[in-house]
């Protein structure tokens, strides 16, 4: 029962601390010095022996991932490219489809590569100088952004380069390609319901006479200014790199068999390169390199330390009683797993660490159970877009500090869009499966 309180204990601190703005390094270690005093674990044994390897496990496997996607990112951005792909939107789609424009400008940066840190701070200034034009209060910013990359692109739709459909993929011997009906269809559910909860969403704030308020720091590009706009790139060299690398992901582990992580690193050298010259002159490599290394290593090291904690959660003799009480509960294998991905989800505030704790504890399990291996792929990697958004998840303290929106304003439209939301697109997918569908 004590063991029970400080999984409690060591949520609400994690929460408590992230709320603050407390280094994850620092929630972590204090959040996992809860749960080992109260399971009466060895301090220095548990940290040594189970801390640190889940820590320097993820951080060395996903390294080159993590640094190359913020690379990517990062010349998309200061080469002109991600504006130049919201200009092109706004050109297709009008101005009045401002929620719709934010979700498709997302869904391509997202089904790029580009992680959901890089595509926060690229989609901030686009999404300024939308909201100031459409007159959307800034409080929507958070859930808006995050709610195609971290649900859609994350884990709905097939061959996105995520860790979320890396990790099953690497664990099953699947593709990121796994289930792709299932994925689509129900990716397309979980779109449109965003798309007509932030419609909805807009349309009320204006109703209650709320406005945009730019921050005291905002700077806003003006989409209209020609002299912001006459140095970007053509719409055919913006989109360019993002082909490439869809393209090349495909080939690279679809045409030569090249795991997963591998042709993603591959493919992503490659739109890289494409793009360093197609926006020759417009930044310097070196400092591009540096800084979008840079913001790799600090996700990397954020989503580390979360994993550094899920070791220890389960290391605790409190996480075992609940994995067996899970697996004697008389239910489905995909709801057991359904229920244990997002509690985990919840208590590390992480998908990617959830993910990987569940199939590392308990993957063997399903393996065994003979439910093909496609469908474990696709619904685990759903499964992990639940209860994941909790406050103290990287990308929502991320997001909120952009905005310099406070999260008590903002929670309440990221809990539907990255919480509610996907857990509708689960079942979705999960009763294509049970009729068949594949």
């Amino acid at each position: 029962m004590l063991g029970v309180i400080g999984i409690v204990v060591a949520l609400v601190v994690l929460v408590a601390l992230t709320f603050k703005g407390w280094h994850m390094g620092v929630v972590a270690i204090a959040s996992s010095l809860i749960i080992i005093l109260t399971s009466q674990m060895d301090i220095w044994t548990t940290i040594t022996e189970n801390f640190a390897p889940s820590f320097t496990s993820f951080a060395g496997n996903w390294f080159l991932v993590f640094s190359l996607a913020a690379i990517f990112g990062k010349v998309m951005d200061l080469g002109g490219a991600s504006m130049s792909i919201a200009r092109h939107t706004v050109k297709l789609l009008g101005k009045k489809q401002i929620v719709l424009i934010v979700l498709v400008v997302s869904l391509i940066l997202s089904y790029a590569g580009i992680g959901v840190f890089v595509i926060a701070f690229t989609m901030y200034p686009i999404c300024l100088a939308l909201f100031k034009e459409a007159d959307i209060p800034k409080k929507v910013f958070p859930g808006l952004m995050l709610a195609v990359p971290a649900t859609v692109c994350m884990v709905f739709l097939p061959g996105t380069p995520s860790t979320q459909n890396l990790i099953p993929a690497e664990f099953f011997g699947t593709s990121i390609y796994a289930a792709p009906v299932i994925g689509i269809i129900s990716s397309i559910v979980v779109f449109i319901l965003d798309y007509l909860f932030y419609s909805w969403v807009v349309k009320r704030c204006a109703a209650r006479g709320e406005h945009f308020v730019p921050g005291e720091n905002d700077t806003i590009p003006d989409l209209n200014d020609e002299s912001v706009l006459a140095g970007l790139p053509s719409a055919g060299a913006a989109f360019a790199p993002i082909v490439v690398l869809i393209i090349a992901i495909f080939v690279f582990q679809k045409g030569f068999g090249y795991a997963a992580n591998y042709s993603v690193c591959l493919a992503t050298t490659i739109a890289i390169i494409l793009g360093i010259i197609l926006y020759r002159g417009k930044f310097n490599v070196k400092e591009v390199c540096t800084a979008g290394i840079t913001n790799g290593l600090n996700a990397l090291m954020v989503t580390s330390c979360i994993m550094g904690f899920g070791g220890v959660v389960t290391a605790s003799p409190t996480y075992t009683s609940c994995v067996n009480w899970l697996l004697s509960l008389d239910m489905s294998p995909i709801m057991l797993m359904f229920l244990s991905i997002n509690v985990i989800c919840m208590i590390t505030g992480s998908s990617t660490g959830g993910l990987n704790i569940f199939l590392n504890s308990m993957g063997e399990y399903l393996i065994t159970t003979g439910i093909n291996t496609q469908i474990l792929h696709r619904l685990s990697a759903i499964a992990s877009a639940g209860l994941d958004a909790m406050p103290h998840a990287s990308g929502v303290v991320l997001a909120n500090s952009i905005a310099k929106t406070d999260m008590i304003d903002t929670y309440k439209y990221t809990f539907i869009s990255q919480c509610m939301i996907p857990i509708v697109g689960f079942f979705v997918a999960l009763l294509l499966y049970m009729v068949g569908v594949c």
